[in-house]
């Protein structure tokens, strides 16, 4: 007699749907498991034996076999527990083979018969529902995070004697049961609603034309993750652009490269907020859409990098590695092909703070995954791909004393000037669309606050950009500006006489390369949306270019 169960495990980020076949057949007893298994996959042997008796069931003393299907890529991981458990107890359920083949079982098993937390579940669920399969049975801790996915039935469990008792159950009565247990644990009596502005006839996924509506909802990001720090005046938070004094130019620099996701490069002397500006360029991300937020969430997941019970993943991710981290930690790879932080900060920001001091092998593995969002792990065994969908925002001293070209007298000598600015290639600058360059903030602008805006007032401005972009894009599987291709730029890039005269003459006199010139007009493109504006200006060209300058002040001759 041979059983059939559904089942999977995670590579990269992705899930893959795994076979298991058991069959159980006269004979002395035997326990083996086929089908290129991992270490993890052998030692469940012993994990389902002792969680099958201590759950008050007979283990049978037959002749029994696991096969794992496709035999051709190793199972590592202990995902399968589950899926092998009620494959060998198939005689004690009543359901046909038909209703079995539209369900999945996912979770590690404990000797007494409990389903552990997983890392990766959501990845693996994500991918049943595209196969197919109606409903899925996961460890109850990771059923937060797999909720929103609509169009199947998510059942968390808690046990091996949960999970048979459930699959005994009528559909009704089995919803009423998820239904009281959702409501004790989460106070939540549906078993698979939709999440926080999704549409019930979506499948799961918020289309890009819902995303506009969710834009007033988006404000309450700040207040989930920030507290207020200055009550003197409402809405202040912590990081607050706010509390940045002078430097007016650079924080209209930041609030366009966030806009049109846009990368951004900040130099100047120390002190003068640098860092600042970009840790409270986390105050002025726009909430991720639904789609989002599954991509964060199941990269997050995949990683190990959930708590347990923890939900979907609400906000973008801002990572800021150290400039001693290693090049496999930031771009990925190790004998696993594991994901590195560029994965981790997919739809959100990869802040690299002194940049110049990261080994230049670091900067330029970004330059591929930079322009294609996503970056190729490959080992001899297999070849991952992993999203790396970021934005890139740089900080640098433009010496190694800091005092180049600065109100401080430099004390560095031309040639350590030179190999110091030379650590950023010219590959790596020209993917950059923003230089800023922060200087030292007179008295009188220190002390004025007057034109200076809240990170709240500052995101209201973000979003409706963003929504214009959303609608533009609406058909696309990007959502900003910076993403554009060449036919997206002829399209929405169209100049008039007097901006294409413009632009003609910067790219004459300035020699700028194909790439430099599409990325001019994609920050053309934002600065006219950041006010609403259809076509773009001459004035957006000039103001475009104009974040251009500490590029020709510090790196053009070198």
């Amino acid at each position: 007699m041979i059983n059939k169960i559904k089942s999977g495990m995670v590579m990269g980020v992705d899930g893959l749907i795994v076979d298991i076949e058991v069959d159980i057949s006269k004979g002395m007893p035997y326990f083996s498991v086929v089908g290129l298994a991992g270490t993890e996959v052998k030692e469940s042997k012993e994990r389902v034996r002792s969680a099958i008796l201590n759950s008050g069931y007979d283990f049978p003393l037959s002749r029994l076999v696991i096969n794992l299907s496709p035999a051709d890529i190793k199972k590592d991981g202990a995902y399968l527990d589950l899926g092998i458990c009620v494959g060998i107890l198939r005689s004690r359920i009543k359901q046909s083979d038909d209703y079995l083949a539209e369900s999945g079982f996912l979770g590690e098993l404990s000797l007494d018969g409990r389903v552990k937390n997983m890392r990766g579940i959501l990845s693996i669920v994500i991918r049943m529902k595209k196969e197919g399969i109606k409903r899925v049975f996961i460890p109850i801790s990771n059923y937060p995070e797999c909720r929103g996915i609509g169009g199947m039935e998510i059942i968390g469990i808690d046990s091996v004697k949960e999970c048979i008792k459930l699959l005994e159950m009528a559909p009704k009565d089995r919803e009423v049961y998820m239904s009281s247990k959702y409501a004790n644990l989460y106070g939540d009596n549906k078993i698979n609603g939709p999440i926080l502005g999704q549409s019930e006839n979506n499948e799961g996924v918020l289309s890009k034309s819902e995303y506009s509506i969710q834009g007033a909802g988006n404000q309450g990001i700040i207040d989930e993750k920030y507290s207020e720090s200055d009550m003197s005046r409402p809405g202040i938070v912590e990081d607050d652009f706010f509390n940045i004094r002078g430097n007016i130019l650079a924080k209209r620099a930041a609030m366009i490269a966030v806009a049109g996701g846009h990368n951004l490069l900040m130099i100047g002397p120390p002190g003068t907020g640098k860092t600042m500006i970009a840790r409270s360029i986390r105050t002025i991300l726009p909430r991720p859409n639904t789609q989002e937020e599954l991509e964060i969430t199941q990269i997050y997941s995949a990683a190990g990098l959930l708590r347990e019970g923890q939900g979907l993943i609400r906000v973008r991710p801002f990572r800021q590695p150290h400039h001693t981290a290693t090049k496999i930690s930031i771009i990925g790879g190790g004998s696993k092909a594991s994901l590195g932080e560029i994965t981790l900060a997919h739809r959100g920001v990869l802040f690299l703070d002194e940049v110049a001091e990261f080994p230049k092998q670091i900067l330029e593995a970004l330059r591929q995954p930079i322009e294609d969002s996503v970056v190729n792990i490959s080992r001899i065994n297999h070849s991952v791909t992993y999203p790396a969908a970021f934005q890139l925002i740089v900080s640098m001293n433009p010496c190694p004393c800091g005092y180049y070209k600065s109100h401080k007298e430099c004390s560095c000598r031309q040639y350590e000037i030179e190999k110091y600015l030379g650590k950023i290639s010219g590959p790596i600058l020209d993917r950059m669309d923003v230089f800023c360059e922060v200087g030292k903030v007179d008295f009188e602008e220190f002390d004025d606050r007057s034109k200076s805006m809240t990170s709240k007032e500052i995101l209201q401005i973000i979003e409706v950009a963003r929504r214009i972009q959303a609608d533009r894009f609406n058909d696309r599987d990007f959502y900003v500006n910076s993403q554009m291709t060449s036919e997206d730029i002829e399209r929405y890039c169209s100049l008039d006489q007097d901006s294409a005269m413009v632009a003609g003459s910067l790219y004459k006199k300035y020699g700028l390369s194909n790439r430099s010139y599409t990325r001019l007009l994609k920050l053309a493109r934002t600065i006219a949306d950041l006010e609403a504006r259809e076509s773009i200006s001459s004035r957006d060209i000039v103001e475009a270019f104009s974040y251009r300058k500490a590029y020709y002040k510090y790196f053009f001759h070198y």
